[in-house]
């Protein structure tokens, strides 16, 4: 048995493998020193993160499938995983020194980037031919969790071509059950969130109402610019783009707010529903003192390095928190429904003070059901609130399309905006809760 000395001697093991499935360098596999350009743009900095400029580089990728892999290799059997209790390591060391971390690193920076919304990630270590060991993951969002194990995948023969890599993706996919695994888990952390993120608001004096405010506006701001006709303009905010400039017009409030402004009208909202949404959205750039450098918030205090705004220190609280953890493999929709009901838990009480109910999301699934919901259904709500009844009509009109047409075809993605600009009505009388809803249905 010969020992490997060098990380390379794993990466020509990967070759031959590759040799022996007759796949070819450059055409169905690319090297770290030879990634094409589209996958640099989706490795660029894990998409979101300080460096921008940087892009990561897995040992090998491949990009002719419907899913891209990345492969990340390290010497030693003992390189293969860094976890604690189960749960994969995602910081600095680990990400730098274990296949499996490095490889789950890049595959959910490239979901972050929005050019990909799956991928499967591989980490391979051995010491020598006999000991090598392989680790498949299916990836499905950019959260740190937001991945399964493939038990029963040990080897890369599912590479060898398309039919092979198809009847792999068909086993890898979530299953129903696994999806409502998800959203349970989903739903129990964001319910943790919300609790300390309320705690933060709290302590930086943002009052009750301008909490959920702050929650949707934020979110929004955190999205790319996307015109109508799908195109990126413009990247989302992140906390390294918050810096604390005092000037009138560089101040982070004022930086949120114009970023949201920016996001409505690339989305083409109507002029009146934007000027009563950054109404609402104003309350984030209102105060002056909330963009003054102060001491950091313990809840925020491995987040951010020095001093920071109050508007900053909430909004790297829900970027990594919250933004980063929404995954529309698992239905974002469901999740931000969710989440908004236990931000307005916190933010207001129950509600009842302020004439403010929400129906809990299963409540209004259960009736989207009953009613039989389908593509060509015309919903209309009569008290909106935070949107959630129209919300679950939407999810169910777009699974009906998209079952009917296929999954982000042409005739599916027309159907979907009628469906969108068309068939749902709601009407609201309260402005805060309009723009909740409306930011809810974007």
């Amino acid at each position: 048995m010969q020992q490997y000395k060098l990380e390379d001697h794993v990466n020509d093991w990967v070759k031959k493998r590759f040799d022996e499935l007759k796949l070819k360098n450059r055409q169905d596999y690319y090297t770290e020193s030879a990634i094409p350009d589209f996958l640099k743009e989706a490795l660029k900095g894990r998409a979101k993160t300080v460096n921008k400029s940087n892009f990561g580089k897995p040992d090998f990728s491949l990009t002719q499938f419907q899913v891209p892999v990345v492969i990340e290799n390290k010497l030693g059997v003992q390189k293969l995983i860094a976890d604690t209790k189960n749960v994969i390591k995602f910081d600095d060391k680990s990400i730098q020194n274990y296949a499996v971390n490095g490889a789950l690193y890049y595959a959910t920076g490239m979901i972050a980037s929005g050019k990909y919304h799956e991928v499967i990630a591989i980490g391979i270590a051995g010491d020598s031919d006999e000991t090598i060991e392989i680790k498949v993951y299916y990836v499905y969002g950019s959260g740190e969790q937001s991945f399964k194990l493939l038990e029963n995948v040990a080897a890369l023969d599912f590479l060898e071509n398309k039919k092979t890599f198809a009847e792999f993706y068909e086993n890898a996919i979530l299953t129903d059950d696994e999806k409502h695994e998800i959203l349970i888990s989903s739903q129990a952390q964001l319910q943790k969130y919300a609790k300390s993120l309320n705690k933060l608001m709290h302590n930086h004096n943002i009052t009750a109402p301008q909490r959920v405010l702050y929650v949707s506006g934020m979110l929004l701001s955190m999205q790319n610019v996307i015109d109508k006709e799908g195109k990126s303009i413009q990247d989302g905010l992140t906390p390294e783009d918050l810096k604390g400039i005092q000037s009138n017009t560089k101040r982070d409030g004022v930086q949120i707010v114009n970023q949201i402004k920016e996001f409505l009208v690339a989305r083409d909202i109507p002029s009146d529903k934007q000027s009563l949404m950054l109404a609402s959205f104003s309350e984030i750039s209102k105060d002056a003192q909330r963009d003054e450098l102060t001491e950091l918030d313990k809840e925020v205090a491995k987040l951010i390095n020095g001093k920071a705004s109050s508007n900053k220190q909430i909004f790297a609280f829900i970027y990594h928190n919250i933004f980063l953890s929404i995954d529309a493999m698992v239905g974002h929709l469901d999740i931000m429904g969710e989440m908004y009901s236990e931000f307005l838990k916190y933010a207001l009480g129950d509600g009842k003070e302020i004439g403010i109910v929400l129906t809990p999301p299963y409540i209004t699934k259960m009736m989207a059901r009953i009613l039989e919901i389908n593509q060509d259904s015309k919903v209309m709500d009569l008290a909106t609130g935070s949107a959630g009844f129209l919300i679950s009509a939407m999810e169910l009109m777009i699974d009906d399309a998209e079952t009917s047409r296929g999954k982000k075809t042409t005739a599916a993605n027309k159907k979907i905006h009628t469906i969108k600009s068309t068939q749902l009505l709601g009407v609201e009388l309260n402005a805060e809760m309009f723009t909740l809803a409306a930011t809810n249905m974007i």
